[in-house]
C-alpha cells in the first residue's frame, strides 16, 4: 500500500503523522498535509489519541519537541 492510500485509511499513527508532516512542509507537498490533516481529525473523531510516553521513557528528541511545544 502507498504512502498516499496509507493516509486516506488511516493507517498511520499520531507520531508517523508528525514525522510525514515535516517531511512533506519541507518538500512543500500540499497535497499531502492536507490528507495528514485529515487523517488526524478523523482518528480524533474516532475517539484515538496519542501514545503518552511517561518522562523516564522520555527519548531525548521526545523531550526537545515537548519543551518547544511548551510541556
Amino acid at each position: 500500500m502507498n504512502r498516499m492510500k496509507k493516509l486516506r485509511n488511516d493507517i498511520y499513527t499520531f507520531e508517523e503523522l508528525d514525522t510525514l508532516e515535516k517531511n512533506a512542509r519541507k518538500l512543500g507537498d500540499l497535497e499531502t498535509l492536507g490528507l495528514i490533516d485529515f487523517s488526524r481529525a478523523s482518528k480524533t473523531a474516532k475517539g484515538e489519541k496519542r501514545k503518552e510516553v511517561s518522562l523516564e521513557d522520555e527519548t531525548a528528541r521526545e523531550r526537545r519537541d515537548r519543551i518547544r511545544k511548551g510541556g
